[in-house]
């Protein structure tokens, strides 16, 4: 955590100067230059906390916009996913549908309610195909093909 990183540099920090205060009482050359040997090993050391502890609050920045980013995208996945019903198309087939409450000037259509459970709106298309007097309905996402009754002409209903 960014936290034990900065107290850490902290630390370092402290250490230094009490190393500059005890160096500006040294009379002597060689214990000067082995507190200034002391010192630089000190602040070197309280450097790569701080560069230490400035990695741990990107990596803790990044992960807040990433989670933030999530939220909003979930709040409005979930706005969108009240437009829309389930309803029968026929032959025990189901798909979501545009309410007529939440058209406004979109135009009605089907989505594939394998997609909608994992959070895509993934068209239902005419396949062209017929299958025991039935046509089917295809999603080009999950391959889902569904029957749809002949009396079920309107996408809106």
């Amino acid at each position: 955590m960014a936290a034990g990183e900065i107290a850490a540099a902290v630390t370092g920090i402290r250490a230094a100067l009490d190393i500059t205060k005890a160096m500006v009482g040294l009379r002597d050359a060689e214990a000067f230059r082995a507190k200034s040997i002391e010192l630089q090993g000190v602040v070197l050391d309280a450097f790569e906390k701080a560069i230490e502890a400035r990695e741990a609050y990107s990596v803790q920045a990044d992960r807040i916009r990433a989670l933030e980013t999530e939220v909003a995208d979930l709040k409005t996945w979930d706005a969108e996913k009240q437009k829309y019903e389930l309803k029968p198309i026929g032959q025990a087939s189901m798909a979501r549908i545009l309410k007529p409450d939440a058209r406004g000037t979109e135009h009605p259509h089907w989505l594939c309610p394998n997609c909608f459970e994992r959070g895509k709106k993934t068209l239902l298309h005419n396949s062209n195909r017929i299958e025991r007097g039935h046509l089917l309905v295809a999603c080009n996402e999950c391959k889902l093909t569904l029957p749809v009754n002949r009396d079920v002409t309107d996408w809106a209903d």
